[in-house]
């Protein structure tokens, strides 16, 4: 019998073996299919030669590489990332607060409040960029009420500018980030706070002393999201900005379509791509650099 035992326990491991495989094979060929392919023929898009008759050809060149050092695109990326930067600081502001009071309030309210956040999602990014065109455009509702108040000496545009891009590219993050620290905040643990307090500390000490520590892993992962979504943006600046305030995701557009560079853009995109990657890995070593001194 102990033999039969010893038998039926490596068919039995092996069966579970093979069932693990099959079930992941489904995501592995999905990740195949649609991420590492797709990353694959970008990398060997970048390298090959840009051909105008036929938009690229075949070959092994680094000559999009080593474009991308250019003036001209280096204040493209700079702006792009002091673009996300600032959406990112602009949103935590707001969102943290946001998603702290929303979790001390009674549960109904909670509820409440995640579904209208839930239900902002709803509405496309093509929607909401119009939308914010016609609200700062010279027949817009805020310009005629900045008017009528006196702020302004006459009917203008308020857009395009940077200011404009800012605000409209934290309107679209600012539901997934505040919906992102809601479960973090919800278990912050209230005591340290209490105890912060009884030792003298003011709500404004607590807040940055206590409070911001706990929520720092959070947070940067917040923010990290908030770069990742704007700093390729390609609509929002493209309506609402100037040339000046396009970020990379614009000028790569045009790179491919009106110049018809394609292994450039191609170039540009793994740039693009490396650098998300690294952010990502920064992420990872703060977090965990947190946890190992926890």
């Amino acid at each position: 019998m102990a033999s039969l035992g010893a038998v039926a326990a490596p068919s039995r491991s092996r069966r579970e073996s093979v069932a693990q495989a099959i079930i992941l094979s489904g995501p592995a060929i999905f990740l195949a299919a649609f991420c590492i392919m797709p990353l694959v023929l970008l990398v060997l898009l970048s390298v090959a030669h840009h051909d105008e008759g036929t938009l690229w050809a075949p070959a092994f060149e680094l000559t999009q590489y080593r474009q991308l050092a250019e003036p001209t695109f280096l204040r493209v990326i700079g702006f792009s990332l002091f673009l996300a930067a600032t959406s990112a600081v602009a949103t935590l502001t707001i969102a943290f607060p946001a998603a702290y009071f929303i979790s001390r309030m009674r549960r109904r309210a909670q509820v409440a409040w995640l579904v209208f956040i839930l239900g902002a999602l709803s509405l496309s990014e093509v929607l909401i960029v119009f939308a914010v065109q016609v609200l700062l455009s010279t027949s817009g509702v805020l310009v005629k009420t900045l008017v009528d108040l006196g702020v302004m000496a006459s009917a203008h545009s308020l857009y395009p500018n940077f200011g404009a891009v800012l605000t409209c590219l934290v309107y679209l993050v600012l539901p997934y980030v505040v919906l992102f620290l809601y479960p973090a905040v919800s278990r912050l643990d209230e005591e340290m706070p209490q105890a912060a307090a009884t030792m003298g500390a003011s709500p404004i000490r607590t807040f940055f002393l206590v409070t911001m520590p706990l929520m720092r892993g959070p947070l940067v992962s917040a923010a990290a999201l908030v770069v990742i979504f704007t700093i390729s943006s390609y609509l929002t600046p493209l309506v609402l900005g100037r040339p000046e305030t396009w970020t990379v995701g614009v000028h790569l557009s045009n790179t491919a379509m009106e110049a018809g560079d394609v292994p450039l853009a191609a170039a540009q995109a793994v740039l693009l791509v490396a650098a998300i990657i690294g952010l990502l890995a920064l992420v990872r070593w703060i977090g965990r650099d947190r946890s190992a001194r926890a």
